[in-house]
Parts: C-alpha cells; sequence; structure tokens
C-alpha cells in the first residue's frame, strides 16, 4: 500500500486540470470525515446526473496526511496497527521513517474505520500477488490505497474501481533525463528533456504511472513505457484501461490517482488530522 516516493523541493510546473480546495477532516473539522472538497472533473466540462451507483464508481475520496504529529498522537497511532504493521515500523532505518509509517498506516486505519464505522485497529489486510494490500476479514467494501513520500502522504477511497494513488517528492540531484530516457516512451522522454522544468515533468509523469501501477496491482515496470498523456488521462494495459488525474499538493511534490477502466470521475480531496 506504501509507495516511498521515487523523487526531496522546488515547485512550479503546470498542475493538473481543475480546482481543487482542500478541507479538513478528524477532530475539530466540520461533520463526520470533513466536507467534500472541490473536485477535478475528468473529461466532462458540465457532468451529467449520475444515477446513485454510477455516482458511487465516479468518485475517489482522497486524504491529505502531514506527518508533523505530536509525539503522543503518533504513539496512539501506533496503537492502532497489527502486529505485522508494527514489526515493519520497528524495522525501519531511521526515527523519521519509523515515524512516518506509523502516521500513514494509521491514518489509514483511522480514515477506512470512519467510512465503514469499523474499530480502525479490527481491520484486516491480505497481500496480492506484487504487494497491493487488500481489505480482508469483516470488515470490507472499499478499494483502499496509500503512498507518501518526504514528510507527506495521501490515502485514496474508491467505492468500487481498483484505485491506486502515488505522491513525488522533487530530487533535484535525479538525473531525471537520463531516467526518463531510459524508462519511458521516447515523446516522453523528449517532453522530460526540453521541459522548462524537467524534474517536476518527470515527477508528473512518474506519479501518473505508479498510480496505474497501483490500481492495476502489477509491477510498475511494464507500466513506465505507457505513455500517460494528459489530454487523454487513460493508460491502456494489456488487462485493462485506468483512467488518472493529477492531485493538487504542496510544492515540491506531484501526485495523481487513477481507477480502473477509462470511465471520468472526480477527486475529493481534504486535510486529514486525528
Amino acid at each position: 500500500m506504501t509507495g516511498a516516493g521515487l523523487l526531496s523541493s522546488g515547485g512550479g510546473g503546470e498542475r493538473g486540470a481543475g480546482r481543487c480546495r482542500v478541507e479538513e477532516s478528524g477532530a475539530g473539522a466540520s461533520g463526520a470525515g470533513g466536507s467534500a472538497a472541490g473536485a477535478f472533473e475528468i473529461g466532462v466540462s458540465e457532468p451529467k446526473p449520475e444515477s446513485e451507483p454510477q455516482a458511487a464508481a465516479s468518485v475517489v475520496a482522497a486524504w491529505l496526511v502531514d506527518d508533523g504529529l505530536p509525539d503522543a498522537e503518533v504513539a496512539e497511532l501506533f496503537g492502532l496497527l497489527d502486529a505485522d504493521e508494527r514489526r515493519r515500523a520497528v524495522r525501519k532505518d531511521t526515527v523519521d521513517g519509523r515515524r512516518r509509517y506509523v502516521v500513514a498506516h494509521g491514518a489509514v486505519r483511522r480514515i477506512v474505520g470512519e467510512h465503514l464505522g469499523a474499530p480502525p485497529a479490527d481491520l484486516r489486510w491480505r497481500i496480492g500477488k506484487h504487494g497491493k494490500p487488500a481489505l480482508d476479514g469483516a470488515w470490507t467494501g472499499v478499494q483502499v490505497n496509500l503512498s507518501h513520500s518526504g514528510g507527506l502522504c495521501l490515502v485514496a477511497l474508491s467505492g468500487r474501481r481498483a484505485v491506486g494513488i502515488d505522491v513525488q517528492r522533487y530530487v533535484p540531484a535525479l538525473n531525471v533525463v537520463g531516467m526518463a530516457r531510459r524508462y519511458f516512451a521516447a515523446e516522453e522522454a523528449r517532453q522530460v528533456a526540453f521541459a522548462a522544468d524537467p524534474i517536476d515533468t518527470f515527477a508528473q509523469l512518474w506519479a501518473r504511472k505508479e498510480a496505474v501501477s497501483k490500481a492495476a496491482g502489477g509491477r510498475l515496470t511494464q507500466i513506465l513505457p505507457l505513455v500517460a498523456s494528459a489530454e487523454r488521462a487513460v493508460v491502456e494495459t494489456p488487462a485493462s484501461a485506468y483512467r488518472f488525474a493529477d492531485v493538487e499538493v504542496p510544492a515540491g511534490f506531484r501526485a495523481a490517482v487513477a481507477l480502473e477502466g477509462d470511465a471520468p470521475f472526480r477527486v475529493e480531496l481534504r486535510a486529514w488530522r486525528p
């Protein structure tokens, strides 16, 4: 479920289509889980009314999680993790790494638990063929994905369609032109090489592809050569098509979310607080 983020500070670059307002959810916020934020519209300018099942399938709820929490709240989140998650947290090499893991996975449990009406500590996960977790046991019924990079974490929930989300922090020292030439299609490698901000363009493309890979539950190396252009916003894999959307995040990061299928969807983005 985690995405450590390939790319570490800067900003700029052209952002994803649409507008997004971040609203707080959690303690002190209005309403359970926060109210719906502004939406990215993918492929439609004025959406037509949808039936309830269609509407549920065309919305991704996403939460922006900052790991700058007080120690007491981090300890409380650690108490929600299962035995395997705790072992993974303890094995992290640095204090920051352990903290980020605990906050990210604790936040997922709080968010999903609130959505399902489940005790967060009771949630169980099964691991797919290529390492993608999915809800298992008594509490299921929602698709979940998580990514974190630097001090930022994104959590995505989808009602029915498989979902993937990814956030990438800029790494100024990374040879993004060489990386793009190695992993991307020729047209995208040229796009990175001649961009006004190659680091930003590379991070944007990588986040889109990683989100698609995570939605598909497959190997990233199989997705990287596929074109992820903003004009079409759909990546065709041998098994299925996946539509993606760029997600507004703080300067120095790029992020994207993807859903299985080519049907349009919108992203409702909120800021999460415990």
